[in-house]
């Protein structure tokens, strides 16, 4: 075979592989606009599933600012020469007094789980309590700590003085000092939140121009329960070159 029919088969070996390439890229839809897309969520959507935030009105911030503080005056049911004693189940978790579920049940937030545009129909008994469903009676649950070793309210209140938080050590705090609480047993996470990288701030970059603002760590955090809930997941970005689906 001499040199001109060496070029020719190599050519025409080059032509029909350039075929195949052509006819493969003409049959496969490598271009996202071949291939129909969900539809991305709106702006009113995403407000319906994404809590409008995870801070709260904490007793900390409600007696700093001057507000109306009244309804977290234990005595005005309790007497102080009498501290109310701490119910434990057969599994050592706390039973938690009725008249104090809205501890628990009022600092959640609803939209964490329901759309705004799902009706959530509240169920009340004959007395007028609201009837948990079934599904959320884990929420009545105290919930600070792993393994129930921190689910005793006077690991945290007073129990001579109520309306007093006291630290492990027994110092004795107001409820707008609990940030110095949380501080006795979450050291890393209290000095991450004094140099800014834990928690939220608001207020100026720029210190000459103004001032910044911290939350306390009750104000994004529920102490009876601190953990946040999970939250429904957002649709996923649309792909440049999403994957081809198998030819059946």
């Amino acid at each position: 075979m001499n040199s001109r029919n060496k070029t020719s088969l190599v050519l025409g070996l080059l032509i029909a592989v350039f075929a195949v390439l052509t006819v493969s890229f003409l049959c496969v839809p490598a271009r996202p606009a071949l291939i129909k897309l969900p539809p991305l969520a709106s702006r009113d959507d995403l407000a319906g599933v994404i809590p409008p935030g995870t801070v709260r009105i904490s007793a900390a911030q409600l007696v700093s600012s001057g507000g109306d503080a009244s309804g977290l005056s234990c005595y005005s049911c309790h007497h102080q020469d009498s501290p109310p004693e701490v119910k434990l189940d057969a599994e050592h978790r706390i039973v938690l007094p009725r008249e104090h579920a809205d501890l628990i049940i009022s600092m959640r937030n609803c939209a964490e789980c329901h759309s705004k545009n799902e009706a959530v129909a509240l169920n009340y008994d004959a007395t007028g309590n609201v009837i948990v469903p079934e599904a959320h009676q884990g929420l009545l649950a105290m919930a600070h700590g792993r393994n129930f070793r921190n689910e005793n309210c006077y690991n945290c209140h007073d129990r001579n003085q109520l309306d007093q938080l006291h630290t492990p050590e027994g110092a004795k705090l107001k409820f707008d000092q609990a940030t110095l609480l949380c501080a006795g047993c979450h050291g890393p996470t209290y000095r991450d939140w004094e140099v800014g990288v834990h928690g939220r701030t608001s207020g100026y970059w720029d210190r000459q121009a103004g001032p910044i603002q911290r939350v306390q760590c009750t104000s994004c955090h529920d102490p009876h329960a601190p953990a946040f809930t999970g939250i429904i997941p957002m649709p996923g970005p649309h792909l440049l070159h999403p994957p081809v689906p198998p030819h059946s």
